[in-house]
C-alpha cells in the first residue's frame, strides 16, 4: 500500500502543501525547523487519526489558521480526510463521515521510525505496552474497543481503591477487570509472541548477535486459555488486594505487563549501550511492519533521520529492509544520495526537486 497524493493545510508550520508521492522511495531534505518532521506527522495523523508526538489536536493547528486539513489518497483509490477547527474533529473515509476511530484505522497502514524510538527500549513499561497495543490495533481494528473497555474498568476500579470503598463495592469491578482483561490478553498474547519473535530475528540480522525479546505477564496461566486466565487473574487480584488498597491502584493485569529485552543475560534497558538500544528499537519497528503486512497490506514507512544515528553499514541495512516492505518517506537535514523522488522542505513549503 502506498500514499500517492497528499494535501495539507494549516498543520503546524505547513501552510499549504499539495504533492504526489512515489510508490517506492521519497526523500525530504532541508534545514532543521523547516517542517520535515511536521510533514511526516501530517501523514501519520491522516493514517492513524493522531500524532506520533502524543499531543492534542489543538497543538497541530497552525498559528493563526482557522482550520487544519489533511487529505490524501492511496494507490488502491481509497481517500481520507481529517479536519479540525479548534473545537470539532471530523474524519472522512471515501467521502463518508466516520464517527469511530476503529472504523477509520487501517485504511493506510503506517510504521514510524524516529530517533525518539530509543525510549521504547530504555523508557518505562508504558511505552512498550503502547507499542504492542498500537501494533495490534493497526492489524485488528476491533482491538481498539476491547482495549478501551479495559482502560475504563481499570480507571473505575482505581477510583474505588483510592476512595477506600471496600470489598463489597470493589468486587463487581474486579469481575469487570477480569472480563475485559481476558479479552485484552486474547489479542495481546498471541500478537506479542509473533511481534517479539520477529524482533529477535531483525535484531540478529542487524547486530550479528542474538537478543531475547520476551513478554512479562503479571497474570500467569497454564494452559493459556480464557477460563484459566480468568481464574488466574482473580487469584492475583485477591493476592494483591491489600497492597492495591494501600497504593490506590490495581497491581496486576495487562496494564502492568512489560516487554523484556535482554542480551547475554543483561537487561538492555538498564545495561545496554546506546547502539544496542537503538538496534533493538529498530528491530521492534521492523517487527511491527511485518505484523501489519501480515494483517493488512504493506505499510508506509515514515523515517525521521532514524538511520542517521546508526553506522553507515547498519543505516544502509535498515533502509534496504524497509524499502523491500513498502513505501518509504525519509526525512533528513541533508540531501540523500539514493534512487527515489526528492523534495526540498523550507520554511513550511515542500517542493519536488526535478530529476537530474
Amino acid at each position: 500500500m502506498a500514499l500517492r497524493r497528499l494535501a495539507v493545510r494549516g498543520f503546524r508550520n505547513l501552510r499549504r502543501v499539495e504533492l504526489e508521492l512515489d510508490a517506492g522511495a521519497n526523500f525530504l531534505f532541508g534545514p532543521n525547523g523547516a517542517g520535515k518532521t511536521s510533514f511526516l506527522e501530517a501523514i501519520h495523523y491522516l493514517a492513524i487519526g493522531r500524532s506520533f508526538r502524543r499531543c492534542p489536536d489543538s497543538e497541530m493547528l497552525g498559528f493563526g489558521e482557522p482550520v487544519l486539513v489533511v487529505a490524501g489518497s492511496a494507490g488502491n483509490g481509497e481517500e481520507a480526510e481529517i479536519r479540525f477547527d479548534g473545537r470539532e474533529k471530523r474524519l472522512c473515509l471515501n467521502r463518508t463521515g466516520v464517527e469511530r476511530l476503529s472504523d477509520y484505522l487501517g485504511w493506510l497502514p503506517v510504521v514510524v521510525l524516529l530517533l525518539d524510538d530509543i525510549e521504547l527500549v530504555r523508557g518505562g513499561p508504558a511505552a512498550r505496552r503502547g507499542y504492542l497495543d498500537m501494533a495490534i490495533a493497526k492489524g485488528r481494528r476491533d482491538y481498539i474497543g476491547v482495549a478501551g473497555d479495559y482502560r475504563r474498568a481499570v480507571a473505575q476500579y482505581n477510583r474505588l481503591l483510592e476512595q477506600r470503598a471496600g470489598e463489597v463495592l470493589c468486587r463487581p469491578w474486579e469481575e469487570e477487570l477480569v472480563r475485559t482483561g481476558v479479552e485484552v490478553y486474547r489479542f495481546r498474547l498471541g500478537a506479542a509472541e509473533r511481534l517479539l519473535a520477529a524482533a529477535e530475528c531483525h535484531f540478529a540480522a542487524l547486530a550479528g548477535e542474538s537478543a531475547r525479546f520476551g513478554y512479562r505477564c503479571s497474570v500467569k496461566a497454564e494452559p493459556v486459555e480464557p477460563a484459566r486466565l480468568a481464574e488466574a487473574f482473580r487469584e492475583r487480584l485477591e493476592q494483591t488486594r491489600r497492597r492495591a488498597e494501600e497504593v490506590g491502584h490495581a497491581l496486576v493485569g495487562p496494564h502492568r505487563d512489560d516487554v523484556v529485552i535482554e542480551r547475554g543475560g543483561r537487561d538492555l534497558r538498564r545495561f545496554g549501550s546506546v547502539g544496542e538500544q537503538r538496534l533493538a528499537a529498530v528491530a521492534l519497528r521492523l517487527a511491527e511492519a511485518d505484523f501489519v503486512a501480515d494483517s493488512a497490506r504493506g505499510p508506509v514507512f515514515l523515517l525521521d533521520e532514524a538511520a542517521s544515528e546508526l553506522d553507515e553499514r547498519r543505516g544502509g541495512q535498515v533502509l534496504a529492509m524497509v524499502e523491500k516492505r513498502g513505501q518509504v518517506i525519509y526525512a533528513a537535514a541533508r540531501r540523500f544520495e539514493a534512487p527515489g523522488r526528492e523534495f526540498r522542505v523550507e520554511a513550511g513549503t515542500v517542493k519536488e526537486v526535478p530529476a537530474a
